[in-house]
């Protein structure tokens, strides 16, 4: 690993004097911007006119996460509710929005949507596998506004592994604690107009929680890429590139939880009553880029892109008596009959015993979505007097669609095992909802002297449709969205920089809404400084954000104790007010031939509703909301501290995250805090020579017991104490 801290230094002291380059040494690096990066790389990160992170290539390396919660809770301004400990299905929210199922960001795979069914669903079941990840970008502010659909908070960029310069093959093998396996195979071929890579990596793992019924409850994932390029002949510069991908999964994971007394004394315990829970999926991507640079100044691109997914969740429900609230059951479980259906659950009683409303109700979660588009993007700079403009302009012609086909089937608990009953599958939804969304940006970066200044736009043009395959009903409708935004920067010296922005959020009522007929509406601020001196390599950063949100909105899921009729519905929240300071800081020390980088992150959130309402949406709680109640599980603080170690052939690192308390929801009755919790985790590898490295990753070094969420059913834990050596080889 490089001198991170160095590294960031010199970088940052280009500022602006750098960016002030003559247009055709702009045009020369216009190939990589736009269709596949946003930011684009750290040079760029620290002159943005708005809070920008890159995490890199060399970051990521060294620490070999497969969990990308773990490497997101490293930069500021983002936080993530964890779920199964492992960051299969991460809930990421930034500046206060809500994290469930990460559907107030934007995700982005290589600058293009990845999310399943992003305006139809926007709740995301799928992430793409961090294994095949080379960096990320997240942004916020300005630069988040020509991505829709649902960019209130931000966006976060999956940016793939680059195609190869030269021949290779690399290998790599990890094992580790619950039977941990790793393996992954890169091959790269490189020719005079072009280059191809293919990888496939497989992981699996028995899992860390015990199931009282002794079946494993952890994972197996595979996923293919494909890449290639083709640089077409001619005068002009001009290139045709794909990526193809496949990735499936097949893990043990349930939504229930634990009662608090079993959390503390045994955190990583599941009941009989989830021994089959299984969750599957299959995604498949295609999508071909065309780019081409019409003149020095001016270059296209165009991307067309198809991403199927299906998954199929079989999962404990509810009982076969709807009006038993196993939530109740699980808070409360020495209370009245609530022992009798607590015994139920964890097999230590026969459903029969108690009645036939004590039998075990399994969902199956069937749904298929696609996402489907047409990309377009414009790049131009030119010189107007002593102004110096970048204007981007893109098209999007996008059509996503989700399907839905959900049946129930009832178990009996008999000798602490589910059996199948005798009664017939129950079909319980069949719907689709179905999206078609025009979008149009434009950009226009303008460098004058020491100055900055970016305005975008983003209008997006929606037509939706929603079918009740049970009721025969078919509904539709239309909306028009308009987001603008403007940032400045101003640079004071080599040292000092100073960035400002506003730009408007909103995210657009979905199809089938009965609950909601709003669209989220917000209007965000940051404004920030920079400071660098690369003679005492020392870098720092400190910016604050505040939202106004004049209706905060939010989707109901299961996840979150949703079910009924008011499972993937939108409420309507009123207003809403979030502000906090994101703040890092960067020192490298150097001590004869060692070199020791520290690194700090923080983030300080307050999010709270700003009027009075009556709720009736179970995430946030049913009863009355009042102004100054807290936003569910977005957490008041959070921090990264991490220590490095750089000495020849070996590197380290320490991180400890720390993640402060949170709320299950926000109505007062029956509200539960989340407590604050710190996990510290250790990374190291050592280059046996330029083709291969040792590695070894420690998570949760002092295997602390910590707790992550109430919902939708009782007390789930973080990640216990794991270990994972491997080795990596290039031929």
């Amino acid at each position: 690993m490089s001198k991170f801290v160095s590294t960031l230094l010199a970088i940052s002291l280009f500022g602006l004097s750098s960016q002030a380059e003559d247009v055709s040494e702009v045009s020369a690096s216009m190939s990589e911007l736009g269709a596949v990066k946003v930011i684009g790389s750290s040079e760029e990160e620290l002159t943005q006119p708005n809070s920008a992170h890159f995490f890199g290539k060399e970051k990521l390396e060294q620490q070999q996460q497969t969990d990308v919660t773990r490497v997101l809770k490293q930069i500021p301004g983002v936080y993530v509710q964890e779920e199964d400990g492992f960051g299969l299905r991460p809930n990421i929210g930034l500046r206060g929005t809500h994290p469930h199922r990460s559907r107030k960001v934007v995700i982005l795979e290589d600058g293009i949507l990845i999310g399943p069914a992003p305006y139809s669903a926007p709740a995301a079941y799928y992430t793409p596998f961090m294994s095949k990840i080379e960096s990320l970008e997240v942004f916020k502010g300005v630069a988040s506004v020509p991505y829709g659909p649902n960019s209130i908070g931000g966006a976060i960029n999956y940016i793939t592994r680059s195609l190869p310069t030269q021949n290779r093959a690399e290998v790599e093998v990890a094992g580790g604690s619950f039977n941990t396996q790793k393996y992954r195979g890169n091959l790269g071929y490189v020719w005079d107009r072009g280059a191809i890579m293919f990888e496939g990596t497989h992981l699996k793992t028995d899992g860390f929680k015990k199931l009282d019924t002794g079946r494993n409850t952890g994972f197996d994932k595979n996923d293919i890429l494909i890449k290639g390029e083709y640089r077409l002949p001619g005068d002009r510069q001009q290139s045709i590139s794909w990526k193809l991908g496949y990735a499936d999964e097949a893990s043990d994971e349930t939504y229930l939880g634990l009662t608090l007394d079993d959390f503390a004394n045994s955190p990583f315990r599941r009941y009989a009553a989830s021994e089959n829970d299984l969750m599957k999926f299959e995604h498949q991507q295609a999508q071909v880029t065309y780019k081409t640079q019409m003149t020095s100044t001016w270059g296209l691109w165009s991307t067309i892109y198809r991403n199927n997914f299906h998954r199929d969740w079989d999962r404990f429900n509810n009982f076969r008596d709807t009006t038993i609230d196993v939530n109740k059951v699980l808070r409360n479980p020495t209370t009245g009959s609530n022992q009798l259906y607590y015994d139920v659950i964890t097999g230590q009683a026969d459903s029969s015993s108690v009645g036939a409303g004590a039998d075990i109700v399994m969902a199956n979660n069937d749904r298929f979505f696609y996402s489907q588009g047409l990309q377009l993007g414009s790049f131009s700079a030119h010189q107007a007097g002593e102004f110096m403009h970048q204007v981007s302009l893109g098209l999007r012609l996008h059509e996503d669609q989700i399907r839905r086909d959900h049946t129930e089937n009832i178990f009996a608990m008999t000798n602490g095992r589910l059996v199948r009953t005798a009664d017939p599958e129950k079909s319980t939804n069949k719907t689709q909802d179905r999206t078609q969304a025009v979008t149009v940006t434009a950009s226009d970066e303008i460098l004058w002297n020491a100055w900055k200044f970016t305005a975008a736009g983003r209008f997006e043009s929606l037509n939706y449709e929603s079918y009740n395959g049970l009721t025969g009903v078919t509904t539709d409708g239309s909306q028009s969205v308009f987001v603008p935004g403007v940032g400045t920067l101003y640079q004071f010296n080599e040292n000092w920089s100073w960035l400002a922005g506003v730009n408007r959020g909103m995210s657009a009522v979905g199809p089938g809404q009965t609950q909601s007929n709003k669209a989220e509406e917000s209007v965000n601020y940051e404004t920030g400084v920079r400071y660098s001196n690369a003679d005492r390599e020392f870098f720092a950063e400190a910016i604050a954000f505040r939202a106004d949100y004049k209706n905060i909105k939010d989707t109901c899921s299961f996840s979150s104790g949703c079910t009924g009729n008011a499972l993937d519905q939108e409420f309507d929240g009123g207003k809403a007010l979030i502000q906090g300071l994101e703040a890092r800081f960067a020192q490298g020390f150097q001590y004869k031939n060692v070199y020791l980088p520290v690194s700090l992150n923080v983030t300080v959130t307050k999010a709270e509703f700003a009027s009075d309402s009556q709720s009736t949406n179970p995430e946030w709680g049913v009863g009355a909301i009042h102004s100054g109640d807290p936003l569910p599980y977005v957490p008041q603080a959070q921090y990264s501290l991490s220590f490095g170690t750089q000495y020849r052939k070996y590197t380290q690192e320490v991180i400890l995250s720390w993640t402060g308390k949170m709320y299950d929801q926000t109505v007062e009755t029956d509200r539960s805090e989340i407590p604050a919790y710190g996990v510290v985790d250790w990374t190291a590898k050592y280059q046996y020579n330029k083709q291969g490295n040792f590695y070894a990753r420690v998570d949760n070094i002092f295997d602390n017991d910590y707790l992550v969420s109430l919902r939708p059913f009782g007390a789930r834990p973080g990640k216990a104490r794991s270990l994972l050596v491997g080795i990596k080889h290039t031929f």
